[in-house]
């Protein structure tokens, strides 16, 4: 979790009106698995270990390892995707 926070710090500047706006990702990271410099921000699908799908999920991806790291964000759209599929499993 230290990781992800430390990330997320690095991506985030602000603005002289205060407003928080995401970094450009310019470059790779180090990944806290395997320890290349490979991990990059992408948006794809995501299948987690509970069988959920997540559409255009953003978040960090190792290119090397394979490895996936979730910052606030990506946490916020898996409970809001896992809220949505239990309404509609709920509805049925």
């Amino acid at each position: 979790m230290d990781i992800l926070v430390r990330i997320n710090k690095e991506l985030t500047f602000f603005m002289s009106s205060f407003h928080r706006k995401k970094a450009p990702m310019s470059e790779a990271l180090p990944c806290p698995e395997c320890g290349k410099t490979q991990m990059i921000r992408v948006v794809e699908t995501c299948q987690l270990a509970d069988g959920l799908t997540v559409k255009k999920l953003g978040h960090y991806k190792c290119r090397s390892c394979g490895s996936r790291f979730f910052d606030d964000d990506a946490m916020h759209g898996i409970q809001a995707a896992r809220a949505s599929h239990r309404s509609l499993a709920r509805s049925c």
